[in-house]
């Protein structure tokens, strides 16, 4: 499988279109319950954030219980058919036959910290400089593991607009040493697919 980012954006495309769409929509639901509340979204963070997640969730939840996705890719969300709505505070898992993808609210750009061993293991895959290298040698690909992907987004608080995204990047970890994450390749979404729906 090619794992180059051209090639990993346009098997995804479809997909993230509908996660960009459902972070603006859980954005969108976070702003109502905290204008209607008088809460600062500032002021709780992580509330926010996991409002954003609770919704995105809902909205992606029926691409992975019906045959019929638009994007022609077999979604799995974790844990279907109960309420394990991801990972915790701003984290979505998602997986397609060929990715898992990791959605992240990240401020800076960063991934998070590999500070467990899930991380780790998440984050350690052979740079696609290096599989096409042993693609060449051995001249067959490993087709058991999926490939991990990382999306990281984050929006703007202009009172009174819209809910906006100015970060979305698709990003490939390829190690870490010690807590940093090394990164094989990035991809800036935001000119490609658009800041929102349409």
């Amino acid at each position: 499988m090619d794992n180059s980012p051209e090639a990993a954006f346009r098997r995804l495309q479809p997909l993230l279109v509908e996660v960009r769409d459902a972070l603006l929509g859980g954005l969108t639901v976070s702003r109502e319950i905290h204008a209607a509340h008088g809460w600062q979204p500032g002021a709780d963070r992580h509330l926010d954030h996991q409002l954003v997640r609770r919704e995105a969730m809902e909205r992606l939840r029926p691409y992975a219980e019906h045959d019929d996705h638009p994007f022609g890719t077999q979604l799995e969300l974790v844990g279907p058919g109960n309420e394990n709505l991801g990972l915790p505070m701003s984290g979505l898992i998602l997986r397609t036959p060929t990715e898992v993808l990791r959605v992240w609210h990240s401020d800076d750009g960063e991934l998070p910290a590999a500070d467990t061993q899930g991380l780790r293991d998440f984050y350690r895959q052979a740079p696609v400089a290096q599989q096409r290298l042993q693609l060449a040698i051995d001249g067959a690909p490993d087709l058991r593991r999926r490939d991990h992907l990382a999306l990281l987004w984050a929006d703007a608080r202009t009172p009174g607009r819209a809910p906006e995204l100015v970060r979305f990047d698709l990003v490939r970890p390829r190690d870490w040493a010690g807590r940093r994450v090394e990164v094989d390749w990035r991809v800036g979404l935001l000119d490609l697919l658009g800041r929102r729906a349409a």
